[in-house]
């Protein structure tokens, strides 16, 4: 691998957004060149299921909602399901039961699940969760 010494520097996780970073790129310029740039580098964009819930209760217009999930392809929604579900129960726990973070807690064990980094503008809330890498 020496031979192409900028492979090393290339990230090849996946990235999770969190509902916070795909509510502005829908109304921010710099926030939709970001995703677009996500989209153009190949990495697999996936969002948690109960991110893409917190997205969708909007209000959405429905082509809002199509311009999101055209970035999300094929399985890009994952499934908050029972292992997932027990992980993030552990974790509320050993966090000390922070019922208000409940959501973000779910969103950051799916990240970890598929070994992405999220992508979110509230980094402060996920910053304490072991194992979870951030997109800056």
């Amino acid at each position: 691998m020496s031979f192409v010494p900028w492979l090393r520097k290339m990230d090849f996780r996946p990235v999770h957004l969190d509902a916070s970073f795909l509510i502005k790129a829908l109304t921010s310029r710099s926030d939709l060149v970001k995703l677009h740039n996500l989209a153009e580098s190949e990495r697999p964009i996936r969002m948690s299921s109960v991110a893409w819930y917190e997205f969708s209760r909007g209000p959405r217009t429905p082509n809002q909602l199509a311009v999101a999930r055209s970035f999300l392809l094929g399985d890009g929604i994952v499934p908050f399901d029972e292992l997932l579900a027990e992980a993030a129960a552990e974790l509320f726990r050993a966090l000390g039961s922070p019922r208000r973070r409940s959501a973000d807690i779910a969103i950051a064990v799916t990240a970890i699940s598929q070994g992405a980094a999220l992508v979110t503008l509230n980094p402060a809330d996920f910053q304490d969760i072991p194992g979870l890498a951030l997109e800056p």
